[in-house]
């Protein structure tokens, strides 16, 4: 238990600050989750020579827990054989990891950058929905729109850091650059970044305002964590706004003394908009036009009634 929660403290202090409200129970299991991603994240990241077959085999684990043995597996196993998360979901996360394999990525348009980020992040949104025990499946809709929500947020906040490692997440259609160029610093480059980082912004705005509306699914406790990590995760993306699209000049983080303000702020709104506490059957459906129709979300969440 101390190894997992210092380890969500160390790599993901924004989503630590909100868990703190989790049960313990909630706590640990979502704690497992997130050193399963890291690991998967990681091995994609660095510089294995093998990261294609680890994360193959490890695909492989996932589909068949018992006679497919994986090191990386073993944390997360008890979670999957208790059902306690969805191992499809798991699958479709590796799928997702496996395209940042690639030697060189870059992202078509919007449809392929909401795709990617439901692959990488809105499979994560439906297995942190269950493991808070949220029994209406409506509500993995929601969460799957918080989990591309952070995904853009992600994308926005790491473009130089994606560069270095020729990565460029930003749609073709709206920033015709490679990793080299962005890299450059020119005006011309700077200007056309900065655009389509208010693009980015703006998207991700629509699918943090959908996952606000699904916060009333969730259980009273998980309620409030939630929606206290939707407003720190949110506020990355609005000081890149703000401080003149800082994300060229640095990875924004979000201050101690800020996640105050955001948990006062939570506070006042849990309290006294009952928005928060009403659940509405209203969600945006075309928000998942692009989505793959043979995931998860598609073939089964859409599917049931």
């Amino acid at each position: 238990m101390k190894i997992k929660k210092n380890l969500l403290k160390k790599k993901s202090k924004s989503f630590y600050f909100a868990s703190i409200f989790l049960s313990r129970n909630c706590f640990t299991n979502c704690s497992q989750l997130y050193n399963f991603c890291r690991i998967v994240d990681d091995i994609a990241d660095n510089n294995y020579k093998n990261k294609k077959f680890l994360l193959k085999n490890i695909y492989k684990s996932v589909t068949c827990p018992d006679t497919c043995k994986s090191k990386y597996v073993s944390e997360i196993k008890p979670l999957i054989k208790l059902n306690i998360i969805n191992k499809e979901c798991l699958k479709e996360l590796i799928y997702g990891v496996l395209l940042d394999t690639k030697k060189k990525i870059s992202i078509l348009d919007k449809s392929e950058l909401i795709n990617y980020s439901y692959y990488v992040a809105g499979t994560v949104g439906i297995m942190m929905a269950k493991i808070l025990n949220t029994q209406n499946k409506y509500a993995y809709r929601y969460a799957v729109d918080l989990g591309i929500a952070m995904q853009l947020t992600n994308i926005m906040r790491d473009i130089i850091e994606d560069a270095n490692i020729d990565r460029v997440y930003y749609p073709k259609k709206w920033i015709k650059l490679t990793s080299k160029k962005i890299l450059e610093y020119n005006s011309n480059t700077i200007k056309t970044i900065n655009k389509a980082t208010e693009q980015l912004f703006e998207l991700s705005e629509i699918y943090y305002k959908s996952a606000f509306k699904g916060v009333a699914f969730l259980p009273f406790r998980s309620r409030f964590a939630i929606l206290l990590a939707l407003f720190v995760y949110r506020q990355i993306g609005r000081k890149i706004i703000k401080n003149n699209f800082s994300n060229l000049k640095k990875r924004e983080i979000v201050s101690l003394y800020e996640k105050i303000l955001c948990l006062l702020k939570v506070f006042l709104i849990f309290t006294f908009n009952f928005n928060t506490h009403f659940k509405k059957y209203q969600h945006d459906k075309t928000l998942h036009d692009n989505i793959n129709s043979k995931t998860f979300l598609k073939s089964i969440i859409y599917e049931q009634k």
